[in-house]
């Protein structure tokens, strides 16, 4: 069995603060079937640049299928909910 990935790619978006980490969107595709995960949210703000990101490079019927969150600094977990509920 084959699972090398078809194609992937790995999108860093800033939180926009200078201490902060990024969000991270993952798309990729193996044997035909493309996944999207989001590592990290940002701040609570930064949940909507997220779900825009993924609409507009992603599609707009595209379905996040995990989310990760590293640990729960408010940097990285508090745009989580957003990018859930869209």
């Amino acid at each position: 069995m084959n699972h090398a990935a078809d194609f992937f790619e790995i999108d860093f978006l800033s939180v926009e603060a200078k201490d902060s980490g990024d969000a991270i969107a993952l798309r990729y595709q193996i044997n035909g079937a493309t996944s999207i995960h989001v590592v990290d949210g940002g701040f609570q703000d930064t949940g909507d640049h997220v779900v825009e990101h993924i609409r507009k490079y992603y599609g707009t019927s595209a379905v996040v299928d995990r989310v990760v969150g590293t640990h729960p600094d408010g940097d990285h977990l508090a745009g989580l909910p957003t990018v859930l509920e869209n």
